[in-house]
């Protein structure tokens, strides 16, 4: 006997998308940690994260940067025009922005002009996309829900500011904001997806 399956109805698949950016950040997180446990020479408060591209274990960076670029895509392929306004709209796009500069700096190890232009352009999708998006998905949520979401949303830029001028004055500690920064999208890609899938379930049980 022979059973037909029945086709995925678009929120499911839309759900599916945003497990997917939730599994591929927190996978992200676990490469930053493992970086951190192979090469525990660098001193974190001086170095920078695409350091971690020199030398034997270098491939767990271009992971990392992988997994946050694919993370960005699943997560901007989730988030529905109709639950966006032109602002959300924007920053979905800006997600793919820094997707493509997240795999530009992949591709390319620091020191090289092109990893420099990825690392830019993905910081700057990144961290403005997040601000955009993050005003619509805190749309129906309770005060405190908001209040968090907003923090991780704002999170980025605010760090990538200090490490800006932590480099601009040449300050120990601005390695460590560099992970901030990571770390910060990171906890905001996983909070969003979150509340992506959870905004499609609703509509979906309506």
């Amino acid at each position: 006997m022979t059973t037909l399956a029945l086709p995925r109805s678009r929120g499911a698949l839309l759900v599916d998308l945003a497990i997917a950016a939730s599994a591929a950040a927190a996978a992200a997180a676990v490469c930053l940690l493992v970086l951190h446990l192979v090469r525990p020479g660098l001193d974190p408060g001086w170095s920078v994260v695409s350091q971690y591209a020199l030398g034997a274990h270098g491939w767990i960076l271009t992971t990392m940067f992988l997994l946050l670029a694919a993370a960005c895509v699943s997560l901007a392929a989730a988030l529905s025009s109709g639950a966006l306004r032109r602002a959300g709209r924007t920053g979905r796009v800006l997600l793919v922005v820094a997707a493509l500069g997240l795999t530009v700096s992949a591709a390319f190890v620091v020191g090289a002009p092109l990893h420099d232009v990825g690392s830019l352009v993905g910081n700057a999708g990144l961290a403005i996309g997040a601000v955009l998006v993050g005003r619509d998905l805190r749309r129906g949520l309770d005060a405190p829900a908001r209040r968090r979401s907003a923090i991780a949303a704002h999170a980025p830029w605010i760090c990538a500011v200090l490490m800006g001028v932590f480099i601009a004055t040449a300050t120990w500690g601005v390695g460590l904001l560099n992970r901030a920064v990571v770390l910060a999208y990171i906890v905001w890609l996983l909070l969003a997806a979150r509340q992506s899938a959870a905004v499609r379930r609703a509509a979906s049980a309506r």
